[in-house]
């Protein structure tokens, strides 16, 4: 009798001890919200990452395209303002860039024409000299090629026979400019100045890239494309990437950029207006 009462005291002294552990139920539960904390935190960290990459894109972007439009606005606000045109079939902006320029004090020092030089107005002698005051000439866009006096158009300059333009001579000195053959011109200017050009330049849209040229041959109507471009952006887009509204004696040509840049699944479109002062 004593052992059976022992036995059932030890047995019922073990139900008695407390239970540790969970149930089933328990640990599903605890499974679902780990996993909802990890969705919604690598959800987190994932945008914000995400964020992170698109700023950095963005800023990038941004600085190319801004340095992209400064050079173009820079180098195009000392272009002769007659000498800009559209080419390419809008895919190009073509100019000629002034490397001097200043006023002539006679047309022809070696006749009595002060102040004038031979135009088809006063029907003076052609001359290949023309007296101006002192000037500086800046090899910063390229060495003068060109003399201009007095063109309203660009087919004055561009086109033969080259009625407002004629090629300048390198034994010139800053007091005496010097052509290779006699020379009258299209018109006087009307604040008798002169500006000495180099070749012509060009910023054209090639494909998706935006493209610079130099020493255009000023008898090509076209911007050659593909020729050793100097490259400013990649992926630009544009419908009409350039527009020029002409000016006149007391108005200022207009040149504008609609130029759309594109960097991964981030695009910012340009749309500026660059005035060139117009002097004839």
């Amino acid at each position: 009798m004593a052992t059976f009462r022992q036995h059932h005291k030890e047995i019922l002294y073990t139900k008695d001890q407390p239970q540790y552990g969970f149930t089933l139920i328990e640990l599903i539960a605890v499974i679902v919200v780990l996993g909802i904390l990890a969705t919604i935190g690598t959800g987190f960290v994932v945008k914000t990452t995400e964020a992170y990459q698109r700023t950095q894109t963005r800023a990038l972007l941004v600085n190319t395209s801004r340095q992209a439009l400064e050079r173009m606005t820079r180098q195009l606000r000392v272009a002769l303002p007659y000498s800009v045109r559209i080419t390419n079939s809008g895919q190009c902006i073509e100019f000629m860039p002034i490397a001097a320029g200043g006023n002539y004090i006679d047309g022809n020092p070696a006749t009595s024409f002060p102040d004038v030089v031979p135009d088809s107005s006063n029907n003076a002698p052609a001359t290949s000299q023309i007296a101006v005051a002192p000037h500086v000439i800046s090899t910063t866009f390229g060495t003068p090629l060109h003399i201009t006096i007095g063109a309203l158009s660009t087919d004055e300059i561009y086109a033969s026979p080259y009625v407002s333009r004629a090629d300048y001579n390198p034994t010139s000195t800053n007091m005496l400019l010097q052509l290779y053959t006699p020379k009258r011109w299209q018109r006087n200017s009307i604040n008798k100045r002169f500006y000495l050009l180099t070749d012509p330049q060009a910023f054209c849209l090639v494909g998706s890239e935006l493209h610079f040229y130099s020493g255009i041959p000023i008898t090509s109507g076209t911007v050659p494309v593909g020729v050793n471009p100097s490259i400013l952006a990649r992926n630009v887009t544009a419908t009409a990437p350039f527009a020029l509204q002409m000016g006149s004696e007391n108005r200022n040509i207009r040149i504008n950029f609609s130029l759309n840049f594109t960097s991964g699944d981030e695009t910012i479109g340009y749309t500026q207006g660059v005035l060139i002062r117009n002097v004839p």
